[in-house]
């Protein structure tokens, strides 16, 4: 598991090379990073590990005797690593995999929660239909009924008689600045009986 970054204690780092050369310091700062690239133990070949740290292979191998003497670093198996590293390898692995697994659980709930507001928005448009009359179909207007017993008309101009109609109806004008309003179903069927009086009349 290679980490793209890790976290670091300055204070633990500061105080735990306390006595360390500045040139130990930056190598032993290397070689943990080495471990973290490569998520686990560093392979102990003194040419790789002096060429990351751009010194000689003697140089590295008095270093690399110095930090193991110390106990930063140790060999095992042909590889050198450090405790406290391994451990922080150990706590990244379990986060990686702990956020996996919720990142999982999240989209199976995401999927759900798609279907359930799809289905819905399914159930809301079987409940609406449309309705038109000859007059409205002159003018291109389409009235929304839906199963409340509200009737939408899409703009006031669509059917003006209609609106007014309506507006005497419920015994208010509706605000000037509105385009569109519900009217109640009882209040279209009043506002239809007041249109077929006013006809009557006038014939």
């Amino acid at each position: 598991m290679t980490l793209p970054w890790y976290r670091r204690f300055p204070d633990n780092f500061i105080a735990g090379t306390v006595g360390l050369t500045l040139e130990e310091k930056g190598a032993y700062s290397l070689i943990l990073d080495l471990m973290y690239v490569r998520g686990g133990p560093v392979p102990d070949e003194p040419r790789y590990i002096a060429g990351v740290c751009n010194c000689s292979v003697r140089k590295w191998n008095a270093i690399r005797q110095r930090l193991i003497d110390l106990g930063k670093i140790t060999v095992a198996d042909g590889y050198l690593t450090n405790h406290r590293a391994e451990e922080e390898l150990d706590i990244a692995r379990k986060i990686s995999r702990e956020a996996a697994e919720n990142g999982a659980k999240g989209g199976d709930k995401s999927a759900e929660i798609r279907a359930n507001v799809k289905q819905n928005n399914a159930l809301g448009q079987a409940s609406l239909k449309l309705s038109t009359s000859t007059a409205n179909k002159k003018e291109g207007a389409v009235a929304i009924v839906p199963t409340d017993g509200l009737v939408l008309h899409r703009t006031r101009a669509a059917d003006e008689e209609l609106w007014l109609a309506c507006e005497e109806a419920m015994g208010e004008k509706v605000k000037p600045f509105l385009s569109k309003f519900t009217f109640p179903t009882a209040i279209v069927e009043q506002a239809r009986q007041i249109i077929a009086a006013k006809a009557k009349t006038a014939a």
